[in-house]
């Protein structure tokens, strides 16, 4: 018995293996860079929503103080009834003096970040983060204030609000 070889026997991938294989990878490579690209703007909406609650708590901060620091000298309310309309207020802006108020109207300036990393109206870089710190009156005895921060990011407008009620407890 004599062994003839098989000439029609194919050794390797057709062209049309090779392009399916090519697609699939394609295909694979698109949905990696796809997901990567996404994951970098929730992570940089994740950071801004960080920023944001923590620019409004300090609002909250700054009302809570100046009722704090005006107790016993001029009233607990006082200097506060300016904002039913809105004010912007940092830590830098007239503190330190009995009877002057950080607080002044709402023009919708954006906040600036120093290389402290520290929030001002007055020096540092300008950020995107706008703040309106609105005070109401409740009752004689209940201020409810609250902070709205707003910010644009890719050409999108975002915000953040909390509020908190402060009391006359003396």
């Amino acid at each position: 018995m004599s062994y003839t070889p098989n000439i029609n026997r194919e050794k390797g991938f057709t062209i049309l293996e090779i392009i399916a294989a090519v697609f699939i990878l394609i295909v694979a490579v698109v949905a990696i860079c796809f997901a990567f690209s996404q994951i970098v703007v929730a992570t940089s909406l994740v950071s801004s929503r960080l920023t944001a609650a923590y620019l409004a708590q300090e609002g909250i901060e700054i009302i809570r103080n100046i009722r704090d620091s005006n107790w016993f000298t001029l009233g607990w309310d006082v200097n506060l009834s300016t904002c039913s309309s809105g004010c912007e207020a940092d830590y830098t802006t007239g503190t330190g003096v009995l009877g002057a108020t950080p607080l002044r109207n709402y023009t919708g300036n954006h906040l600036n970040i120093d290389e402290d990393n520290f929030y001002s109206y007055l020096a540092g870089t300008p950020t995107r983060f706008t703040r309106k710190i609105t005070v109401m009156a409740d009752s004689d005895y209940i201020l409810r204030v609250s902070v709205l921060v707003n910010w644009q990011d890719r050409g999108k407008s975002y915000n953040y609000e909390t509020e908190e009620s402060l009391y006359d407890w003396y």
